[in-house]
């Protein structure tokens, strides 16, 4: 499991790869900018949902990734990007504390039953069986599955761009390899907005109901 860290070899990589660094950067802030809107005692899977809508909408609106060639795809219902010339999809994934880390990440959100069929397709140690007397189905070829592994939490935002290969009951065991945006540390983390004290036991007003 190959984990590519330093910047001269990572930059090079996101370049081929037709995502710049810059903007997978500015795509985790501004994420992390609508995840500081959940609420204290909100769901965990409420995180995950925004993580997910908000990076799948930034990626599809953002102009520079579209002239780079990619577009909107929720083939094989599982929302993301595609970039045709590469066979690449990308979807956002929201990933634990080892994000960003050489330490393997696991997704906080337990994957679907089609998000296991498009990581377990990336294994290409497996190939269909082909019987006697049976035609053989030409097929379009398959896009590789990428995950933008985004943890965002008080103290930083981490980010990696990587490709699962192995998963079990809906969680990520296996990458084959890990491109490093962000380590812990290098983004400053959510700031949760807070009421002044002074503000916070101001009397609500009286609500009458009106006669007549």
């Amino acid at each position: 499991m190959p984990v590519y860290i330093k910047e001269e070899i990572v930059v090079p990589l996101l370049r081929r790869m037709r995502l710049p660094r810059t903007l997978m950067i500015e795509a985790g802030i501004k994420i992390a900018g609508e995840r500081a809107n959940v609420a204290e005692y909100e769901p965990p899977q409420v995180e995950g949902y925004e993580t997910w809508r908000w990076g799948t909408r930034f990626m599809r609106e953002e102009k520079e990734l579209r002239d780079l060639g990619w577009v909107l795809c929720d083939r094989d219902q599982v929302a993301g990007i595609r970039n045709a010339a590469l066979r690449i999809k990308l979807v956002v994934c929201t990933t634990d504390k080892n994000t960003g880390t050489e330490r393997r990440p696991k997704n906080l959100t337990e994957k679907g039953a089609a998000s296991r069929r498009l990581i377990a397709a990336n294994d290409t140690g497996q190939a269909r069986m082909v019987f006697p007397g049976e035609v053989q189905k030409v097929e379009e070829p398959r896009d590789d599955l990428w995950y933008y592994c985004c943890h965002i939490d008080e103290q930083s935002i981490a980010l990696e761009v990587s490709r699962p290969d192995e998963e079990n009951a809906g969680f990520i065991t296996r990458f084959s390899d890990r491109i490093i945006v962000a380590a812990p540390g290098e983004i400053p983390g959510v700031r949760k907005f807070k009421v002044p004290e002074e503000f916070a036991d101001v009397p609500k007003p009286q609500v009458s109901r009106k006669i007549g």
